[in-house]
């Protein structure tokens, strides 16, 4: 007999640790992983000021975005480290994740699965404890050395570990017993994390099964769709936005949605194209790599030198110069793109120097998630054209597809490690700012380092 969740309480507030009394759930958990540490409030930024660069997408981040005022400096106490300001979160619950178990014994098979998916629950568990005790000692005045950050931070990495053993445990026990209460509540409660993260990798499976259990969460079917496309399971796709939009109308689809049913056309071959690309590239093994040290943790993109070697050149001696240190993520749009590397912080940075562009190429790579791409100035407010040979130094990561209707921009590589990183992002969308509204400060790249090129001088050549 099939076990029906509650599932009315499974809407999580990501961005914020929830510090309060009593018992907390499977989503408290999530909230302090996720969220592990708010930065402090910083000035509504200024009025009237606008960008002179920003992406070619048809959304709202072609809006050009004001600038924003930097964070107040930290006293002399955050002095160790500027990167956070910690607040506890709640405590670990204590019952909620206790077996409750079916009608039916459990084969020795699901017994032993049953096991895994706890044993590595407490084990993220105690890792959280453990980030939870130096967030109070931080709080308290207590313990605020670099010492007791770095070990936070290691803590906040090894955490984001766990989470996703964790959840591939919850999926093994969940494919071969559908009617355990806390596998189904805690898949659908990390499916839901995950649609509020922008975070779609390895979850078509789980999302899939949950729908097929009964579980009518509207969510279920977003991500669904959301996942497969993201997966290559392009076929998927349509059916699954179908039976959302016979369910809860067609108003109900967000932007990303009605934007993956009109790339489907041509997507597949893009999509079958890039896997070839990919795997030349894995064969050659030498591509450049570059790791991104952010306030969120590390991102390692891989270059496409092949495709665009002299936007990679520029970008590997601007990262071996320290241009992109400290430099933020001015503007990240849920499920479109993060857009850094302007000096400035506000969209009218350059590095001093614009390159040709390199899209032309007809080997050229095209916009996926996790692709890295060139920013370049706008022709005219609104008008979706960009300045030829116009990028400099900013570069776009997309979270998802951006296709405008020609491609104008150089996409130069992808993100291969960290992409769950990208997604934990401060939302920084400068088209939703209100008057009065407090400004937290947006991700930065702490630093920047090749960890890999090839073993030739890498000479940039510039626009005249």
């Amino acid at each position: 007999m099939l076990i029906r969740p509650r599932f009315l309480f499974i809407t999580l507030a990501v961005a914020v640790i929830l510090a309060v009394a009593g018992p907390s759930s499977v989503r408290t958990l999530l909230a302090q992983e996720l969220a592990n540490a708010e930065n402090p409030p910083a000035a509504a930024p200024p009025a009237g000021e606008t960008a002179t660069q920003q992406p070619a997408a048809e959304t709202p981040a072609a809006e050009a975005p004001a600038a924003e005022a930097p964070a107040a400096e930290p006293g002399a106490d955050d002095a160790v480290d500027d990167r956070t300001s910690l607040d506890p979160p709640s405590e670990p619950p204590p019952s909620e994740l206790a077996p409750e178990l079916p009608q039916e014994p459990m084969t020795p098979e699901q017994e032993a699965l049953y096991a895994e998916f706890e044993a590595k629950r407490k084990v993220w568990e105690k890792t959280l404890k453990e980030m939870k005790k130096i967030q109070i000692l931080r709080n308290n005045g207590v313990d605020k050395s670099a010492k007791s950050m770095d070990r936070f931070y290691e803590l906040r990495d090894q955490s984001r570990r766990e989470l996703k053993e964790l959840f591939k445990a919850a999926e093994a026990f969940f494919k071969k017993r559908r009617d355990e209460f806390n596998s189904v509540s805690f898949l659908a409660t990390m499916i839901d994390y995950r649609r509020s993260s922008s975070y779609y990798e390895d979850s078509f499976d789980v999302a899939r099964l949950l729908i097929e259990v009964g579980v009518t969460m509207p969510f279920l079917e977003q991500m669904a769709a959301r996942a497969a496309f993201v997966e290559g399971k392009f076929d998927e796709v349509l059916p699954i936005y179908q039976r959302f939009v016979d369910s809860n109308g067609i108003d109900k689809l967000e932007n990303i949605d009605k934007l993956i049913a009109n790339v489907l056309e041509f997507y597949p071959q893009w999509w079958e194209e890039e896997l070839k690309s990919r795997a030349a590239d894995e064969a050659a093994g030498d591509l450049p790599r570059v790791m991104l040290e952010t306030t969120s943790g590390p991102v390692v993109i891989e270059l496409f030198e092949d495709q665009a070697p002299n936007t990679v050149a520029n970008f590997i001696q601007l990262v071996e110069s320290g241009f992109y240190d400290d430099t933020d993520f001015y503007q990240v749009i849920d499920d479109i793109l993060a857009l850094g590397g302007d000096p400035a912080g506000d969209g009218s940075g350059t590095s001093g120097r614009y390159i040709p562009d390199e899209h032309q190429r007809p080997d050229r790579r095209r916009i996926f998630r996790g692709s890295i791409l060139m920013a370049k100035r706008p022709a005219a407010p609104d008008s979706g054209e960009m300045v030829p040979n116009s990028a400099s130094s900013q570069f776009v990561i997309a979270i998802m597809p951006i296709v405008p209707k020609e491609l104008q921009q150089t996409v130069f590589g992808r993100v291969i490690e960290g992409m769950d990183v990208v997604c934990s992002f401060r939302r920084v969308d400068p088209t939703k700012k209100k008057e009065q509204q407090v400004v937290l400060p947006p991700d930065r790249i702490l630093s920047a380092k090749v960890l890999r090129k090839r073993d030739h001088e890498y000479s940039v050549e510039y626009v005249p």
